[in-house]
């Protein structure tokens, strides 16, 4: 009786994961942009990686920045209306992103990122203390390298850290939008 029970149970969770599959097979991915030339983006290509995604590339502190459009569920038009502004914005946007990754990585730094131990030839070990970093060393450290505006509220910035961190990626992530009233910086990777 158990045993018929358990195959029951098995053969019900099997079941539902097929149905699962075969919905997630009907869905049908949004249409694929079409290149396009837009007043404040540039040149919006689609994406390679995702249909309906689109991808721009702007001018900012004398770098290329890739600026990613992924709708996300939302219509394209409402993710590119969110991407105009965190280009029109950009400069005040990329210092409020910067005072928010001293904000919530700098301690972090300071506390123990700045040390590491190198291998010597002889096979000891070195240790190496960079100095702690004030607030303004440390902002100057970072410099944004990439953009994802998501959906109708959601924004990436990603930051090229001077290896602080020892080749992980800072992210300062927006939930709120331009406004940055709900944001966080992390490290990935």
């Amino acid at each position: 009786m158990a045993n018929r029970k358990k195959k029951q149970g098995r053969k019900e969770v099997l079941d539902r994961w097929k149905a699962e599959q075969r919905a997630l097979a009907r869905r049908t991915l949004p249409p694929p942009i079409q290149e396009m030339q837009h007043e404040i983006l540039g040149a919006i290509k689609p994406s390679d990686a995702f249909q309906g995604d689109g991808i721009a590339t702007i001018e900012h502190e004398s770098r290329k920045i890739q600026i990613h459009i992924s709708p996300d569920g939302e219509h394209f038009k409402t993710t590119l209306k969110l991407a105009e502004g965190v280009v029109t914005r950009l400069k005040e946007l990329d210092r409020t992103a910067k005072r928010i990754i001293v904000r919530d990585l700098r301690d972090c730094y300071n506390g123990g990122w700045n040390e590491y131990q190198v291998a010597q030839e002889d096979g000891s070990v070195k240790t190496v203390r960079n100095p702690q970093l004030s607030e303004r060393d440390f902002e100057t450290k970072f410099s944004l390298i990439e953009a994802e505006v998501v959906g109708k509220r959601m924004i990436d910035f990603i930051y090229e850290d001077s290896g602080l961190f020892w080749g992980h990626s800072v992210i300062v992530t927006s939930l709120s939008g331009i406004d940055f009233s709900d944001a966080e910086a992390e490290l990935f990777g």
